[in-house]
């Protein structure tokens, strides 16, 4: 397993903490296992926590909101997550009491640590600095994460459009 503050530096989230403050992180953390086949989130859940990978490989899917055909694909694979790029994954969950927006299945066995909501918003009151960061950090993911599905819909109404003939 790699070590947990190496690999920590690596997430975006965390990549303006010093080291002790991403040990003060970690400490708030709870470890977790799931075995290869196991969904870790599901979509449509409620979820409080985010994910940390620390060894393993996911695939994140999202159903699709339309099937016609019986044998059509029920939902599609958006990503697959390795731990040793520093990845976590739930940010949204940080933030708001909501359903989970995409499934995430182990690929392999994975260890990952959990950060529960609370202990993050604990964290951002003892220590307001940190806490800054960290949600600065949030919200220009959760940015990009928006950017990205602007651009997507603007493709999929572009080909819509063509291939209505408009």
């Amino acid at each position: 397993m790699i070590p947990q503050c190496d690999l920590c530096k690596k997430i975006f989230l965390f990549q303006d903490l010093e080291e002790e403050e991403i040990k003060q992180v970690m400490n708030r953390t709870y470890h977790r296992h799931f075995h290869a086949g196991a969904a870790i989130l599901k979509e449509g859940e409620t979820g409080d926590s985010l994910f940390i990978m620390c060894q393993g490989e996911v695939e994140i899917t999202k159903a699709l909101t339309l099937v016609l055909e019986e044998d059509t694909p029920r939902e599609k694979v958006m990503i697959r997550l390795k731990a040793e790029d520093g990845v976590c994954f739930g940010e949204m969950a940080l933030l708001e009491n909501e359903a989970r927006s995409a499934t995430v299945s182990a690929l392999s066995d994975c260890s990952l640590l959990e950060l529960h909501r609370q202990e993050f918003l604990a964290l951002i009151r003892e220590k307001p600095e940190m806490g800054l960061k960290m949600v600065l950090r949030l919200a220009q993911q959760l940015s990009r994460y928006l950017r990205k599905s602007n651009q997507d819909v603007i493709k999929l109404t572009t080909a819509l459009a063509i291939a209505l003939g408009g």
